[in-house]
């Protein structure tokens, strides 16, 4: 079995310089991928990407994800443009429809997802290689017969094979999910909550097939009210099925076990990078993967 390829992710809610110094470590230990995912609340990837770019010297840098409908497709052609000249050859679009429930709350058009993620890919293609962040079946499916990789959204091992058997095409597989070596006092509620939201957010056919409709609605339901404290109640739900995480030997096996079933890249995402000790756990998984 080959050793997958790493990515971490990046948020824009990490100072400037305590960014560029962790992707310097993570590039330095052998990660070849540098994601930067979007939030409304938060800094747009395009200025992050950038400052990764600056950092580094060859990592690949993508968006991880982009909506492709509360950001119009040609400004995300236009600025992956920019970046490709100045920059180099070092950069992937990763695009995705978004969270539909915050683009209806924002008022912007959620209907027709597919054929207008459709429209978006072809307007960024050839400019640089383009992803699609995918949970559900018709996505899943688009994103293996137009884009050049697929960006899963889980990380558990029976969710990728549900997930791989609806890959049409034979194309690049990445996973991402919240991860995190624990014990982690700082970063465990951020790790929960970001779980939670991904749990929130599945694909409804996908919830159905895995049979964890009840535990998922118990989750939506906290969330929906704001009171993250109760996710303790449902951690090691949360953590198994949602996130990369435990012991150093713990996430090590995850991502063999992921690599096994055709997994290319493992993406590590926030809070991972967010670790005190990211530069040593780092080193230690590289290691351990051969990468």
């Amino acid at each position: 079995m080959a050793a997958p390829e790493l990515g971490i992710n990046f948020n824009g809610d990490l100072g400037r310089e305590e960014a560029a110094t962790r992707a310097v470590a993570a590039e330095r230990s052998g990660v070849r991928y540098l994601w930067v995912g979007e939030s409304k609340p938060l800094v747009h990837p395009f200025p992050i990407m950038t400052l990764l770019a600056e950092s580094t010297m060859h990592a690949k840098i993508g968006s991880a994800i982009l909506s492709a409908i509360s950001n119009r497709c040609f400004h995300i052609a236009k600025a992956f443009t920019v970046l490709k000249e100045v920059y180099g050859e070092r950069f992937i679009a990763g695009i995705a429809p978004g969270d539909l429930h915050g683009l209806r709350v924002e008022c912007i058009a959620s209907r027709g997802v597919v054929a207008r993620l459709e429209k978006c890919i072809s307007k960024i293609e050839g400019v640089v290689p383009v992803f699609v962040g995918a949970s559900g079946p018709k996505l899943i499916e688009l994103a293996s017969m137009r884009s050049d990789g697929v960006i899963l959204n889980y990380a558990h091992p029976e969710f990728i094979k549900w997930a791989l058997r609806h890959v049409r095409r034979k194309t690049y597989i990445a996973c991402i999910a919240p991860a995190l070596v624990l014990p982690d006092k700082e970063n465990i509620a951020e790790l929960r909550g970001a779980a939670a939201v991904i749990a929130s957010g599945a694909n409804p056919v996908f919830i159905a097939d895995m049979g964890i409709g009840e535990k998922v609605a118990e989750v939506k339901d906290i969330v929906k009210r704001g009171r993250w404290s109760e996710l303790a109640e449902h951690e090691s739900f949360l953590l198994e099925h949602f996130t990369i995480s435990g012991s150093v030997d713990e996430v090590v096996e995850r991502i063999e076990e992921l690599a096994k079933l055709g997994v290319e890249q493992v993406i590590l995402g926030s809070p991972f990078v967010k670790s005190t000790a990211f530069e040593k756990i780092i080193n230690t998984i590289s290691e351990r993967l051969g990468v």
